[in-house]
């Protein structure tokens, strides 16, 4: 359930007045992790990356050395965009639903956008108390440094919206990704759960409210890109609790698509890597595009600790155990590939050979993906 708020003005300043529950049940016990986010945290205390944050990462990208990346390198020339697909096409995708228990309990409750898509058990998202379930279609997914880099999820729906915006509170979520829109191609690909300008969204799960509200919104700027993205910043208020969340919708990139294999997403990638926090990640099913940020994102990890990047099959495979059937697609898989070699290409990490064999690359991955 939810209902659209109009938004109030005070001094000519945008503001709004959330309702407040009148259910005694709603408010959380001092043990509950919201309450102890609500001591910490405002809308006047968010912490936001600092300067040397910013700095420190940058460093670290000064640092990767051209011994992490030469395996990758020689694994991802030699096999060429043909060979990549062939291994794509080697690691089956498929559903165990017997590890998928509580995938299968909410089917009835319709909180899942695909019966075919299915959510693992191991490490899905539970909803903590006072919430009146513990499901979500979500799942933790690792980085080699970071138990939970990520929350892939599916797209929310209607019924899921209020489970969605819980979870963010829940985790203290600072970033999510929209990698899809609302429709695509004639279809509805996911529900409105975020307010457009100057709006407040009210969403409600069993008498439990939650209160979305427009805070700004910009069409993001990239140094070589003209991906389409908006941020938008965001207030989310319930069960006692205030978060302060950038949403980032990528407009332009197409279902079981890739858009430009440029520097938007490692920007973008390294904008939100600044919070601690999970990232929240959705295109419609949460597995395809969602995948890609995901894969690039492992690799990244790796190469900014100084570590040397894992054989891509492996990295796949590892992904797939943590977020069931991750990218559905052989240009998906292409597409992470290319990203991180045209990222070595800007960051200046190949000898003329490799440059050469980089071109030649690039211009193969292109016919392929069009």
């Amino acid at each position: 359930m939810h209902r659209l708020i109009s938004v109030r003005k005070k001094n000519k300043q945008l503001g709004t007045t959330p309702r407040k529950s009148k259910e005694k049940d709603n408010k959380p016990s001092p043990q509950d992790p919201l309450e102890r986010s609500k001591k910490t945290r405002s809308e006047k205390e968010v912490a936001q990356p600092s300067q040397a944050m910013t700095d420190e990462q940058t460093n670290r990208e000064k640092n990767i050395k051209r011994k992490q990346l030469v395996k990758f390198v020689k694994h991802v020339l030699e096999k060429g965009p043909s060979g990549l697909q062939k291994e794509f096409s080697s690691m089956k995708r498929f559903n165990d639903f017997e590890k998928m228990k509580a995938f299968k309990q909410a089917q009835e409750r319709g909180k899942n956008r695909y019966k075919d898509v299915g959510c693992l058990d191991n490490n899905r998202v539970k909803l903590a108390p006072p919430w009146p379930y513990d499901y979500i279609h979500g799942n933790y997914v690792a980085t080699p440094n970071n138990a939970k880099r990520f929350i892939c999820t599916q797209a929310p729906l209607e019924k899921t919206c209020a489970d969605f915006w819980f979870m963010c509170l829940q985790d203290k979520v600072e970033a999510i990704f929209m990698l899809c829109n609302l429709m695509e191609k004639g279809a509805k690909k996911c529900f409105e759960y975020y307010p457009s300008k100057d709006k407040t969204l009210e969403f409600e799960e069993k008498g439990h409210k939650i209160t979305v509200k427009f805070e700004s919104s910009n069409k993001m700027k990239f140094s070589k890109s003209e991906a389409k993205v908006m941020e938008t910043v965001l207030i989310v208020e319930g069960q006692g609790a205030t978060l302060k969340t950038t949403h980032y919708h990528w407009v332009d990139w197409p279902d079981r698509g890739v858009p430009a294999a440029d520097m938007a997403l490692c920007e973008l990638l390294a904008k939100a890597r600044l919070s601690k926090a999970p990232i929240v990640v959705h295109c419609s099913a949460g597995i395809g595009r969602t995948g890609s940020v995901v894969m690039i994102e492992y690799m990244m990890d790796q190469l900014l600790s100084g570590q040397v990047i894992e054989d891509s099959d492996k990295i796949l495979q590892k992904i797939r155990e943590q977020r069931n059937n991750s990218i559905q697609t052989e240009h998906q898989y292409l597409f992470v590939h290319q990203v991180m070699m045209n990222y070595f290409m800007e960051k200046k990490m190949f000898d003329e050979n490799a440059k050469l064999a980089h071109l030649d690359f690039t211009e193969k991955y292109y016919k392929a993906v069009h």
